[in-house]
């Protein structure tokens, strides 16, 4: 048995941790395994070892109804205060930001005020504000030079999903660009990346129906993530052969329509 199955032979419940003999090094409870946020992570502590990894795990039913239970009025792990920076600037003089929402189909989102953008003239970023209910709660910026690493940048620590849009139906997309780009037919939900956290269940539980829309490289990803949402919510695939923010509006209502 290696080690991957050692962890998950003794993975604890949600949110707990337990402590064990390594089965590598032999080191008596040197070892603890933790199940936290969708993962599983373990550790060795003896310095001739020092053992360690995560994993993903998939969550069963049960375990999602508990979190759900424990956590549906939990706003404290979305919620944490928020100070706008100081050097955000209003966007509508600069060409660059102007180019880039029209480039990844944002700006009817901007038009219309599903979402509200400002520049970042420190970091070079077009900025997205993570709103609700009209408060601002974090901002995630997009670079716009090539090459910068993050590409992606979050400005606070609320991990809440940037929203886009009024529908009873949401479309769960890889970043923010894409979920403003598809907020004229439904409610565009940016995981920033293709990993769903505890927090995440109890916002999209309250949705009619949501469309997982991830880059083509991601099918596999696609059908965990339906795998684990179908306990909560209807749940399908909208099947896409590029990045979904390059889609033109209508091209967008014609995927959406056609898979209802």
């Amino acid at each position: 048995m290696n080690i991957s199955d050692v962890i998950t032979k003794y993975a604890p419940v949600e949110g707990d941790r337990v402590r064990m003999s390594c089965p590598l090094c032999g080191g008596r409870d040197t070892l603890t395994i933790s199940k936290v946020d969708g993962k599983l992570l373990w550790n060795c502590y003896k310095a001739s070892c020092r053992t360690k990894g995560v994993k993903e795990y998939s969550r069963s039913k049960s375990e999602i109804k508990d979190f759900l239970q424990k956590n549906y009025h939990n706003t404290s792990l979305y919620y944490q205060n928020f100070k706008v920076p100081v050097q955000f600037t209003i966007f509508s003089e600069n060409t660059r930001v102007l180019s880039y929402l029209k480039r990844n189909n944002c700006a009817s989102a901007i038009n219309d005020k599903l979402a509200q953008v400002m520049y970042d003239p420190q970091q070079d970023r077009v900025v997205f504000m993570v709103k609700s209910d009209g408060i601002i709660h974090d901002a995630i910026g997009r670079s716009l030079k090539k090459d910068v690493k993050p590409k992606w940048y979050r400005y606070g620590k609320s991990n809440k999903l940037f929203m886009c849009g009024n529908n009873a139906t949401a479309i769960l997309v890889e970043d923010v660009a894409s979920a403003c780009a598809v907020s004229h037919v439904a409610t565009g939900v940016a995981l920033m990346g293709t990993h769903m956290k505890d927090a995440d269940l109890s916002v999209l539980k309250q949705f009619k129906e949501v469309k997982i829309c991830l880059d083509p490289d991601a099918t596999r990803k696609s059908l965990d993530l339906q795998k684990y949402l179908s306990y909560i919510v209807k749940c399908s695939i909208l099947r896409i052969d590029d990045d979904l923010k390059y889609y033109r509006a209508e091209e967008i209502r014609k995927l959406v329509l056609n898979n209802s």
